[in-house]
């Protein structure tokens, strides 16, 4: 009688407590299902991408290039042997580097990004970082900095990480087109040494760049 009572009680504080109408129940069951269908398909081997990877797929296109991701993998191709100004090392620290003579200058062109990106983006962009790619290639003594700068929206810190993506993706580009790793180098000043003093969209425009300073043996 006791066990009869305590499951009557139960029932009744269950059927109290959940008022959900049968059309939330329905919805209830039909998610339930498609998750287990998901389950099942995955479980046979039949899942799909997210919907996230598969838009991923159609983004890139010729007029853009976007830099690798961060990984071990690349550890042997992309970074230099020595550091610029270390002891023993052949080649002077930055103060040795300068911006581009008038005649070089027209080689080492400043790179522009969107806001908030460190994507190369645009066919002169590309035409740039090809040409200075080819420079190099045949100026096997030529060293350079490649500079990270961000426009001064944001804090610091960010656009400080941001300068160096942008710096790193201008790297990876070089390299992708035959220039040796130990020719190049990056840093970044974020927002602290913009290229036009404005407070609008024109003077954001060129503070979004990576620019070069130049060291030839």
């Amino acid at each position: 009688m006791t066990k009869t009572l305590l499951t009557i009680m139960a029932l009744a504080s269950l059927l109290c407590g959940c008022q959900r109408t049968s059309r939330e129940m329905w919805e209830d069951t039909k998610t339930c299902g498609r998750y287990m269908g998901r389950g099942f398909r995955s479980f046979c081997g039949q899942h799909t991408d997210s919907r996230e990877y598969a838009m991923n797929k159609y983004w890139n296109d010729e007029s853009e290039f976007i830099p690798l991701a961060d990984s071990a993998q690349y550890d042997n191709l992309y970074f230099s042997k020595e550091s610029p100004g270390d002891p023993g090392s052949q080649i002077p620290g930055i103060e040795a580097f300068s911006s581009p003579t008038e005649k070089l200058a027209q080689v080492f062109n400043n790179i522009h990004f969107d806001l908030d990106n460190y994507t190369v983006k645009g066919r002169e962009n590309l035409e740039k970082l090809e040409k200075i790619a080819h420079y190099l290639v045949n100026h096997p003594k030529t060293y350079i900095f490649a500079e990270g700068h961000a426009d001064e929206r944001g804090a610091s810190a960010y656009n400080l990480a941001l300068g160096s993506k942008r710096a790193n993706s201008i790297r990876n580009f070089l390299i992708e087109n035959g220039v040796h790793p130990d020719q190049l180098f990056t840093i970044s000043y974020g927002k602290e040494r913009p290229a036009a003093l404005g407070h609008d969209e024109l003077a954001w425009q060129q503070n979004r760049r990576s620019q070069f300073k130049i060291y030839a043996k």
